[in-house]
């Protein structure tokens, strides 16, 4: 156990002594993660909003001309029997004129001498909203029951809008993955350059019999210090940017974007490995 914190120790005052260099790092690792955070709660905030937007998804279901209202209300009720239904509402002729007139502003019954509009009702999804893909088999089945005229529901609309969402998540992703390959390449390139200054005394220590791992660990617990710090700054950083943002939101929109913590851990977690990685890769380069 004493040997653990001797070499953890050896690995803080490692750094502290290459006070410049190693803030340097922190500095930059920190500045370049906070992109990768501010991609990772835009990502999460994005993922929010599609969801209550699939949970907004409505179908809108036509009976014929012949279909009485309290018909279509029992094969309504079927359909909210089905799965991925949440809910309907009923639309009957009446109601479908009512509503021709609040929107054009004219009395159908003027207009014609009887109603054509036919008797609809409104199907509401599961609350955890469906994907385009499938709504389809949905509408599908609701289309195939007797008396269902036509099914009608914006697809084209949420097809553009699902695959702007998967866009934007594939390049979030990629230059996430980008800027933590960098980071594991900042951070083996900060301990290379501490082995470098301290080369004479590693000789020493090899010469009296210390082992490659006693010579490695302060090392890798220096990549790790640097990694987690960076982080942390990165962390600070997105939290700023995530209160400025909603600062200037609240001026346009009742929208805020969620400080999400679980983010943020994993952010930390996995600079944390790839700071690992990094400090592994200069010492076995350069120590063996």
């Amino acid at each position: 156990m004493d040997k653990f914190f001797y070499l953890l120790s050896e690995g803080y005052r490692s750094l502290w002594r290459a006070k410049l260099s190693t803030f340097s790092s922190i500095t930059t690792i920190g500045v370049t993660l906070s992109f990768v955070g501010f991609g990772a709660m835009a990502t999460s905030n994005l993922a929010r909003l599609a969801n209550e937007s699939r949970s907004d998804y409505t179908m809108e279901v036509f009976f014929t001309q012949l279909t009485t209202d309290s018909e279509a209300q029992k094969i309504m009720n079927e359909i909210i029997s089905m799965d991925r239904v949440r809910e309907g509402i009923l639309i009957t002729k009446q109601e479908a004129a009512e509503i021709f007139q609040k929107e054009f502003g004219e009395n159908i019954y003027d207009l014609l001498d009887d109603n054509p509009l036919p008797t609809s009702c409104v199907i509401k999804l599961e609350e955890s909203g469906l994907e385009p893909t499938e709504m389809e088999p949905v509408a599908k089945a609701i289309e195939a029951m007797d008396r269902v005229e036509k099914v009608s529901y914006p697809a084209e609309a949420i097809t553009l809008i699902e695959n702007y969402f998967q866009g934007m998540l594939s390049v979030v992703a990629l230059i996430s993955m980008a800027i933590l390959m960098g980071t594991t390449v900042l951070v083996s390139n900060t301990i290379r350059l501490t082995i470098f200054s301290r080369k004479d005394l590693i000789r020493i220590l090899k010469l009296v019999g210390a082992t490659d791992r006693f010579v490695k660990i302060p090392f890798i617990v220096e990549g790790i210090i640097v990694g987690i710090s960076g982080g942390v700054l990165a962390s600070i950083l997105t939290y700023l940017f995530i209160r400025t943002a909603n600062s200037f939101l609240m001026l346009f929109t009742p929208y805020q974007l969620i400080w999400d913590w679980r983010v943020i851990i994993l952010l930390v977690l996995v600079v944390a490995l790839f700071s690992i990685l990094g400090s592994r890769k200069a010492v076995n380069k350069l120590l063996t």
